[in-house]
């Protein structure tokens, strides 16, 4: 019963230090007029389903309350198609998961003890913290994030912060766009940060005018650091790794890494219709080696109701650099990657990366996305290059129809080892085994209840401290209520 204390004590605590940023927005607002509070949405909401973790069967309940207010949009002209405001939004959970049915081996306790083992997991509370949308020009977000990139996504490319069963992390991304420049940050873990990202862009003055088309040419400057990226892990007899108390493999030695990249970007055809944007990444990562990507984005709407774009890029790795070397699986491959020119044990990603043979390698991404009358998503990117261990595929698909229902779908696998042709490659990449998988829908039932379902591939760590994936998935129902 501790636990349950604890969660209480916590979620109490947030709530008032939450209450108290809530304001904020409000007080603002009373230097020109009295706030119309009629325009505040609070929502409270709970979901309660059923499913398994391993070998025992849990009850999932998630209490919510969400709180949504519309607030100035910050460096915003408005005008008659724009109105510049935009929509702050808070929300708290307490997600809890209690065992219904204690199969071999018996842990004996109701409350899943591996959630709560950790200063961070009792930021499970924090949903969502949001300002703004990731379409407008000025958005911050703390709470899960991915798929999060960074400028072109050469360096940052679909980073998840949670993807384990045992591990949640607050994270915390944000950009601001203006005329002139922009940024972009991100922090992967508020309570202990260890992977920290930050990009930022001008569009010089000096070489254009304000009726010119070099204003369509933008420099940027990148820079990502796992502070303490792990080197070596804790082995027992020379072979497993050693899985310590907080469920994470014990790390013998670690290091900052740092990767840091300038880009250019020329905004050849903006319209309307349709958009061209030639783009040139060269990043260096200290102590492996160089990159060099070279591609251009693509769009096309027809009509506002179908609209198609891309992304091709072409890659020159030099030495023993990896491209995209934080993605989407960055949380487990940095403990455990699988060994680049021969067999071996998967050992840390950046002790793999040092031990590969430094060579030229020539490489490419390849990106396609539909959209349509913003009901439907569909997306899939391919990337390979010359080696073993350097193929990836990313499958994205999301339908909602008249706000009744909600599929969504997330793919994402990296071929491991050499493969004996483009045939052998492909069904390595479709394999679900060692991927990152995840399903979700929603359909409304009857009023404010709806049912649910989630399936989940994430990772856990084994006894023998090796990562392995699994199956979650829960069904059930939900409701919420608005005031």
């Amino acid at each position: 019963m501790k636990y349950f204390h604890i969660i209480k004590y916590w979620s109490a605590t947030t709530l008032v230090a939450l209450l108290v940023t809530l304001s904020a927005p409000a007080l603002a607002e009373t230097s020109e007029e009295e706030p119309d509070e009629s325009r505040a949405l609070w929502l409270l909401s709970a979901e309660a389903g059923v499913g398994p973790i391993e070998e025992d069967l849990f009850l999932h309940l998630t209490p919510r309350l969400t709180f949504i207010h519309p607030t100035p949009l910050p460096f915003c002209e408005e005008t008659a198609n724009q109105d510049c405001e935009t929509l702050f939004e808070a929300s708290l959970q307490i997600p809890l998961r209690l065992r219904i049915v204690d199969r071999e081996p018996e842990q004996g306790d109701v409350l899943r003890r591996e959630d709560w083992l950790e200063v961070s997991d009792y930021f499970r509370v924090i949903r969502r913290i949001e300002y703004g949308t990731s379409r407008e020009r000025f958005h911050f977000r703390a709470g899960e994030i991915g798929p999060a990139n960074l400028g072109n996504a050469t360096i940052v490319n679909g980073y998840y912060n949670v993807i384990t069963t045992d591990h949640y992390r607050l994270g915390l991304q944000g950009r601001v766009d203006r005329d002139r420049w922009g940024a972009e940050f991100l922090v992967n873990n508020l309570a202990f940060p260890n992977l920290l990202g930050v990009r930022g862009h001008i569009r010089p003055e000096l070489i254009y005018d304000e009726s010119s088309s070099w204003r369509r040419f933008s420099l940027g400057a990148t820079g990502v650091a796992d502070l303490n990226a792990p080197t070596a892990l804790s082995r027992e007899d020379d072979e497993f790794a050693i899985a310590g108390p907080n469920r994470q493999p014990v790390v013998d030695t670690s290091q900052p890494t740092w990767i840091v990249g300038t880009d250019i970007r020329w905004h050849l055809f903006n319209e309307r219709e349709w958009g061209l944007t030639p783009f040139a990444d060269f990043n260096h990562h200290l102590g492996l080696g160089s990159g060099l990507h070279t591609g251009v984005f693509w769009s096309q709407n027809f009509g506002g109701f179908f609209q198609l774009s891309s992304r091709l890029e072409y890659r020159y790795l030099m030495d023993r650099y990896l491209p995209d070397f934080i993605d989407p699986l960055y949380e487990i491959t940095r403990y455990q990657y699988p060994a680049i020119d021969e067999p071996g044990l998967a050992g840390p990603k950046l002790r793999v990366a040092r031990s590969a043979d430094a060579r030229a390698r020539h490489g490419g991404f390849g990106q396609l996305q539909a959209r349509v009358a913003d009901k439907v998503v569909l997306s899939a990117a391919y990337a390979d290059a010359q080696g073993p261990s350097n193929a990836d595929l990313r499958v994205r698909a999301s339908l909602e129809f008249n706000d009744q229902a909600r599929v969504g779908l997330f793919y994402y696998k990296f071929a491991q080892g050499e493969a004996d042709g483009f045939g052998s490659l492909l069904s390595n990449l479709v394999d679900p085994e060692g991927s990152l998988t995840a399903a979700e829908g929603r359909v409304g039932v009857w009023g404010p209840v709806y049912a649910h379902g989630q399936l989940a591939r994430q990772w856990q760590l084994r006894d023998d401290g090796r990562f392995e994936s699994i199956h979650l998935w829960n069904v059930g129902l939900g409701a919420g209520k608005q005031f």
